[in-house]
This record gives C-alpha cells, sequence and structure tokens, in this order.
C-alpha cells in the first residue's frame, strides 16, 4: 500500500469515528467534506482539530482567583454595612434603652453617660435633652443642665418642664433678670406655684415691689397645703410690709402645722405685733363673745376655775347683778365681769391691753380710721359731765368715754347694759 493510500484509510476512519459531532460541526460552520480533505503538503487540515478536543475552562470560564476575590469583596462590603447598620441604628436604641432605664431608676450618672453617647453617635437626635439637663442638675452640675435645657427650648420653646427648671436654676444662681423672663413664660402654661415665689423674689428684687406683691399673693393662693411655700411667701408680704396679707398666711400655715413646729405661731404674732394686734390670746376681745377665756354665758364656777381668772379680788352687787372685779389693785379693779342667774352677761374693763383680733383697743379707737365703724351717742350727767359711747356697727363691743377715763364694754344683744339709770342717750353720728 502505498503513502497517500495510508493516509486516506487514516482520514477515513476518523471520520467514521466522529461522524456524529463532526457532522454537527460542519452542519454548523458551513463546511464541506471536501474541506476535510488532506492539504498539499500532506499534512491534515481541519480534521485534526475537529479530532482534538479545546479544554473547557481555556475556553469560556472566569479565571477562579478573579472569582474568589470577587466573593470575598462582597463579603466585605456585607460586613463593613452591616457595621455601619449597627452603629448606626442598632446600638443608639440600645443604649437609648439602658439611659431611660437608669433614669427612671435615679441613676442620673448611668443615664447621663448613655444619653452622651446617643447623641455622639447620632447628632441629629435631640429628644434627650431635656433629661440629660435634669440628670446633670441633679448631679450638682447646673452650668451643665442649663445649657442643656437652653439648647432644648430651641428644638420646643413651649415645653413648660424645661421652662420651669430653667427659670428654677436661674434663680438658684441669683440671675435674676434670666429667671423672670424664663419664669414668666412658664406661666403662660400649668406649673407649680414655687414658680409664683420665684418670680415674686426676681421682681422685687429687680425694682418692682407692686408686680411682687401680686406673685407672692398668688403662691399663698396656689399653695395647697405646701407649708414651706406658704411661709416663705408670707414672710416676703411680711418683708414688703403688707401684714395683714402676711398674717393671713402664717394662720392657714398654723392650722395644719405638724407638731411642734411652732413658726407659724411666732410669725403671726409678729405680724400682729406690726399691726398693733394683741399678741397673748388671753388679752383678745371678741365682740359679742368673750374677753380673753372670760366668755359671755360661762358660769360662775367655770370662772372661778379658769387660771387666769379665778376667784374675784371684789364681789358687789348692784341691782340684780353680781360684779365681780379682777385686775388692778383690789380698790381699783380694772376688770368687771357681770353674773346674771350664774352666769356671765357682760364684760367691762379700762384695760389698755386688751384688744380684739384686728387691733382694735381703748388705745386707739379714737383713729380717725376707726370713725366709720361706729355710732356715736352722748348723754349728759349732770351739769358739767357728758358721757360718749362708741357702739361698734358690727355689734358685740362700746367704748365709752368721759374726760380722760375711757372702757370698754363686751356684751351680748342690741345694746349694752346702762348703768347710768335715768340717762338720756342721744345718737349724734
Amino acid at each position: 500500500m502505498g503513502k497517500d493510500e495510508k493516509i486516506a484509510r487514516s482520514v477515513e476512519s476518523a471520520v467514521l469515528n466522529n461522524s456524529g459531532e463532526d457532522a454537527a460541526v460542519n452542519e454548523n460552520s458551513g463546511q464541506s467534506a471536501a474541506q476535510a480533505a488532506p492539504l498539499a503538503d500532506g499534512t491534515i487540515g481541519d480534521v485534526s482539530k475537529a479530532a482534538i478536543p479545546v479544554p473547557e475552562e481555556e475556553n469560556n470560564l472566569i479565571p477562579k482567583t478573579v472569582f474568589y476575590a470577587a466573593v470575598v469583596a462582597v463579603i466585605i462590603i456585607i460586613a463593613i454595612s452591616g457595621t455601619y447598620y449597627y452603629r448606626d441604628n442598632v446600638m443608639p436604641e440600645k443604649l437609648l434603652r439602658s439611659a431611660e432605664r437608669s433614669f427612671e431608676e435615679g441613676d442620673y450618672g448611668a443615664a447621663l453617660e448613655n444619653y452622651r453617647r446617643v447623641l455622639a453617635l447620632k447628632p441629629q437626635r435631640r429628644d434627650e435633652l431635656f433629661k440629660m439637663g435634669y440628670s446633670m442638675e441633679r448631679q450638682g452640675d447646673d452650668a451643665g443642665a442649663i445649657d442643656a435645657y437652653v439648647a432644648h427650648l430651641r428644638n420646643e420653646p413651649d415645653d413648660k418642664d424645661a421652662l420651669f427648671r430653667l427659670g428654677t436654676l436661674y434663680f438658684n444662681r441669683d440671675m435674676f433678670r434670666e429667671a423672670r423672663g424664663t419664669l414668666l413664660k412658664a406661666k403662660a402654661h400649668e406649673v407649680p406655684a414655687s414658680a409664683d415665689y420665684m418670680l415674686g423674689v426676681a421682681t422685687e428684687t429687680l425694682g418692682d415691689p407692686e408686680s411682687a406683691y401680686e406673685n407672692y399673693i398668688e403662691a399663698m393662693r396656689r399653695s395647697e397645703g405646701d407649708a414651706e411655700l406658704l411661709y416663705a411667701s408670707s414672710r416676703a408680704l411680711m418683708r414688703l410690709g403688707y401684714y395683714r396679707d402676711a398674717l393671713e398666711g402664717f394662720t392657714e400655715m398654723g392650722r395644719n402645722a405638724v407638731s411642734g413646729d411652732m413658726r407659724a405661731f411666732h410669725a403671726s404674732n409678729a405680724a400682729k405685733a406690726m399691726l398693733g394686734w394683741p399678741t397673748d390670746p388671753a388679752l383678745v376681745i371678741a365682740p359679742g363673745s368673750a374677753i380673753g377665756s372670760v366668755a359671755i354665758g360661762i358660769s360662775s364656777s367655770d370662772l372661778i376655775a379658769d387660771s387666769n381668772w379665778g376667784p374675784p379680788q371684789e364681789k358687789v352687787s348692784e341691782g340684780e347683778h353680781s360684779v365681780w372685779g379682777y385686775g388692778g389693785s383690789p380698790e381699783a379693779p380694772e376688770t368687771f365681769v357681770y353674773m346674771e342667774d350664774d352666769a356671765v352677761i357682760e364684760i367691762v374693763t379700762s384695760g389698755k391691753g386688751f384688744k380684739t383680733e384686728d387691733g382694735l383697743g381703748i388705745a386707739n379707737f379714737m383713729e380717725p380710721k376707726y370713725a366709720g365703724r361706729f355710732e356715736k351717742w352722748m348723754a349728759r350727767v349732770g351739769d358739767a359731765t357728758t358721757l360718749y359711747r362708741y357702739i361698734l356697727k358690727e355689734g358685740g363691743l362700746a367704748f365709752f368715754l368721759s374726760g380722760d377715763n375711757s372702757s370698754l364694754v363686751v356684751y351680748s344683744g342690741d345694746m349694752p347694759l346702762s348703768r347710768l339709770d335715768g340717762s338720756e342717750w342721744e345718737k349724734i353720728e
């Protein structure tokens, strides 16, 4: 067999062994059988290529190193994104919950630390500024608390709690102008009555006592049993010279004073003294009712048992009445208690220490400021003596005046008993 024949048979064998695949290849590529013939130089053309497969990884796939690098990059991106998400969203919420828990438990140091961490992570959050300020305030950092409240009020200018807290801090630091301005804003809302007292002090300090008076009165009105606020406001009114108003406050405080707290009692006496009113209950005149502990209607035995009075120094009869004398001297008692049917019916005294609760007594009943409170009567005794009788319009109390001598009568009924039988009384005013 010649050389050419051997080549032809080899080609035929290769074609037969790969007929299925080569047919498809040749069909798709448009090659004919002639194209698989030997070349002029004796080599085989496309037939050799069909017989030797091309490695798959060298054809279309991405290199493994590139693929692995891409996977690692994706993992890193996901990890970084998760870290930022945790930092920006999850961690602030966890810190905030921890801060709120500490705040509610009164652990203001821990609360403040976590509020600050929240704000560092999310500066745009401003909800925590008020509680940060309060936490600082409770820890004694007033300056820091002021800054926090001011920052909070930039976002919520009508927050009454922040206004009240800020005004209080200004007040405590003697920053009265700032305190007044802030507390006036707070007063536009319902805030504690102590705001009125602080406004009063600030306003008084700034030179407006009339407005301060109104603030103190409002603080007293709204005190609602707050003894300290009532006491402070009443003392402030004393300082301004409003003794009657101060006395009202001290009296109210005394009604609810705890056992052993004598502040209201002593302050009331001080106010009474400034008003010229009696401070000793034994010297108080109650028109139509009593002088001290001697009350109209009590029995002789009750009077004798009273430690302030006891048995009379003098006991005389005057018509159907028994008259008991006390005080002064045995020869000239200054107080007479008229008894009828063994009961007190009238009390007469020339003692200048006796006064009504509002200070009306023998020493001052003739002052012009009291003129409108009396009906004035006159009676003549003999040719030279004129007796004047001043009847309190509210009843129960009358003053008698003759020359330099004067006395008062506490009685019940329409008129006091007349001890000038046959005298003609003429109403002159």
